[in-house]
């Protein structure tokens, strides 16, 4: 019975051919890895955006441009690449030349800031979606899910919670304040390219925070073979959360909503001076929120073992 996204995907890996001699990486990582020459690789990733499930009404049609690529970055971000190219197809319900402007606008905000050329795609009438394609290339070496080794430090990048928090708050008009400050967090997510490049030679393992940091670390540390302690006062986000967020939802916004698209990567502990330099070169806050261990994943919150219910998105759970 195909009940999630995982059983899905078990689904497809079992029926249908997913490999061959240039293949290095298939499905199961941020992106698809596959190799031109002896050092040189592509690789490329793919997203569908669609109306409530990625953005909803109250986007504007420059922010549903920028976030749609924004998140497909954030794969090649997480594999330490460069992103070069991009397809996309969409589906429009009309031919409204004001709202086009303004979409690819926010396209064109990301594709001009990192020198990205859209070279091919399709359109269509229908409901509203976009789907794109990213091509990357390597500068470094490619980070993968599953290369975390024991004591690894684990970092994150930004702060973590933002973007579910915001859509916490969105219909809470006592906190309307709170949510503009979030807003940006959940509508234009920064994909974090260079940090990414930067990382890529000393890194042991990475991944994008897509589903929230429990799943998303869950499936890097698995693949790892590894278990991993993580320490939740450290994880970084905005102090509001603490402010307004209740007690009993405030782990799962935290850590179990998603939509953060920030990196979660594995250094060996001789980098934390560079990691340091790295934040303060990109401006970026990069916090270590714990360590790779031999089995298990715990969280501890103050010194206590904190065990959760939830288990990050899926597209297919209610």
């Amino acid at each position: 019975m195909i009940k999630n996204e995982k059983h899905l995907l078990n689904f497809i890996k079992s029926n249908i051919k997913t490999t061959s001699k240039d293949i290095i990486r298939s499905i199961g990582d941020d992106c698809a890895v596959i190799r031109i020459s002896s050092k040189k690789y592509f690789v490329i990733t793919t997203d569908t955006s669609l109306l409530g499930p990625h953005f909803t009404s109250d986007y504007t049609p420059f922010e549903i441009g920028y976030k749609c690529l924004a998140t497909n970055l954030s794969d090649i971000a997480a594999m330490g690449c460069i992103p070069k190219y991009i397809f996309m197809a969409i589906t429009l319900p009309s031919l409204d030349t004001e709202w086009i402007k303004n979409f690819y606008d926010g396209i064109n905000e990301l594709t001009s800031s990192y020198n990205i050329a859209l070279i091919g795609g399709d359109t269509n009438r229908g409901p509203l979606s976009i789907s794109i394609q990213v091509i990357g290339v390597n500068k470094n070496k490619i980070l993968f899910r599953n290369g975390a080794k024991i004591n690894d430090d684990i970092y994150v990048t930004g702060k973590v919670g933002c973007a579910r928090a915001a859509l916490y708050l969105k219909n809470k008009k006592k906190y309307s304040n709170e949510f503009k400050i979030l807003k940006n967090y959940l509508h234009m997510p920064e994909p974090r390219i260079n940090i990414g490049k930067d990382i890529s030679d000393i890194a042991n393992s990475c991944i994008d925070v897509s589903d929230g940091i429990a799943k998303d670390l869950s499936n890097l540390i698995t693949s790892s073979n590894c278990g991993a302690d993580v320490f939740i006062n450290d994880i970084p986000t905005d102090s509001i959360l603490n402010k307004v967020i209740p007690k009993n939802n405030f782990y799962e916004i935290l850590i179990g909503g998603g939509e953060d698209y920030e990196l979660c990567f594995t250094v060996p502990t001789k980098y934390r001076t560079k990691i340091n330099k790295l934040s303060k070169k990109h401006e970026i806050k990069i916090t270590k929120i714990g360590k790779v261990t031999k089995e298990k994943i715990r969280y501890f919150d103050d010194g206590k073992l904190i065990k959760f219910k939830f288990k990050g998105f899926d597209h297919f759970t209610k």
